[in-house]
């Protein structure tokens, strides 16, 4: 099974209940956390990094694999490891799930996203639907973008520094 197209459906809601309620442990990146600081646009997948203890990553894992979660991307057959493995997911690297809920973006260290316990000890805590979720801080945030550096960082970029000017 090679370039499957991401599930047209998305519920963020869903999505972030089930890691909730599964205790799994993550830091909010992406287009949600550029929301949280202030910026809407739309996103079509929600994108974590998760706590990498084996304990948390296990419950990924089964959690993965209880929302039918399939790895989708190029060739994903052929790669050495998967997300409905815990071990898959100790192994590092970032996947991107296709879920009943959407697609779920898997974040691990990179030369673009910091490890889990530097972007946990500056995140910031909101309540969503009476639970806590961390979301990465604004300088976090902004670091990521810049790395990043695709179009979509960009403007992302630039509308945090309009409505952040000067932090």
């Amino acid at each position: 099974m090679t370039d499957v197209a991401p599930p047209e459906h998305f519920d963020p809601d869903l999505l972030m209940r089930s890691l909730l309620e599964a205790r799994v442990r993550f830091v909010l990146i992406g287009g949600f956390a550029v929301g949280v600081h202030g910026v809407v646009r739309a996103t079509r997948d929600l994108d974590v990094v998760p706590a990498p203890d084996p304990d948390n990553l296990a419950r990924l894992a089964e959690l993965i694999v209880r929302l039918e979660g399939r790895q989708i991307g190029v060739d994903t057959d052929h790669l050495p490891h998967q997300p409905t493995d815990a071990s898959g997911l100790q192994a590092g690297g970032s996947f991107q799930v296709a879920t009943v809920h959407g697609q779920l973006d898997i974040l691990q260290q990179s030369d673009t996203v910091p490890p889990f316990e530097t972007l946990a000890a500056e995140a910031i805590g909101i309540e969503w639907q009476g639970m806590e979720v961390n979301v990465c801080s604004l300088g976090h945030l902004r670091e990521m973008k810049r790395r990043a550096g695709r179009p979509l960082d960009l403007h992302d970029l630039e509308q945090l520094d309009a409505t952040h000017p000067g932090s």
